[in-house]
């Protein structure tokens, strides 16, 4: 998961973590969803304690790999125990300073957005890392941007959700206000000990959607697997 450059508070956590506050937790703000508590080991953990959808996306990756919206690291350190050539992207640099404390190699602080002069064969984005584009005009600009990082037939794997639970009501239809932004555009802060971030936005996008854009911008889009949670893994092929 991405963290703006914004979000001292999570890094804070993270340090506190790392120092030996096991019970460190994070406050997680949503402007669609209630506040949530979260155990900041939750973005320590091992390969054995991820969800197999994510245990699978790391195996598919292949080749030199750039994980973007790197978080702490815990996805590049299992890809180099792996062998492969990863580098950790993350717009951070607290976070890439835990990252490089954590041993992982090769962590850059940069935006993804200005991030060149390499190619990739696989680009990995995980806990949703995808909705580090805000919304679909970002999303645009991100699929045409990487285009220019990955190698012919390259892939991008990555894990997002339809939220469309969030608008149920209690008779199972749903009530989405048609004249507001996409409803899977959230809209994210983070608290740790009296301490807020900015407010940043965040997208989740359904299937659907998402192979829309892909196509337009010139990918072919494969659903790998579902989840238990309306989460879904999928992989975007560069067209050749």
């Amino acid at each position: 998961m991405s963290l703006k450059k914004q979000s001292d508070p999570f890094v804070q956590a993270c340090e506190d973590y790392m120092g030996g506050d096991d019970n460190a937790q994070i406050i997680i703000n949503s402007n669609k969803a209630d506040s949530e508590e979260v155990s900041i080991s939750y973005f320590f953990r091992s390969y054995d304690e991820m969800p197999d959808l994510e245990k699978h996306a790391l195996l598919l990756c292949d080749g030199k790999v750039l994980d973007i919206g790197a978080g702490t690291g815990s996805h590049s350190l299992i890809l180099q125990d792996y062998g492969l050539d990863v580098t950790a992207l993350e717009i951070n640099p607290g976070l890439v300073n835990v990252m490089k404390q954590r041993g992982v190699k090769n962590a850059i602080g940069k935006n993804i957005y200005t991030f060149s002069g390499q190619k990739f064969d696989t680009l990995l984005l995980l806990m949703n890392g995808i909705g580090l584009t805000g919304d679909f005009d970002g999303l645009r600009n991100f699929l045409k941007h990487v285009k220019t990082i990955l190698n012919p037939g390259g892939n991008i794997i990555l894990d997002s959700s339809d939220i469309m639970y969030l608008y149920e009501e209690e008779d199972g239809s749903f009530l989405i206000d048609l004249s507001d932004d996409y409803y899977g555009v959230l809209e994210y802060n983070f608290e740790y000990k009296g301490a807020k971030s900015e407010v940043f936005k965040w997208l989740y996008i359904d299937y659907e959607q998402l192979k829309f854009y892909a196509e337009e911008s010139g990918f072919d889009c494969e659903l790998l697997l579902e989840g238990d949670h309306y989460n879904y893994l999928a992989k975007l092929t560069l067209i050749t």
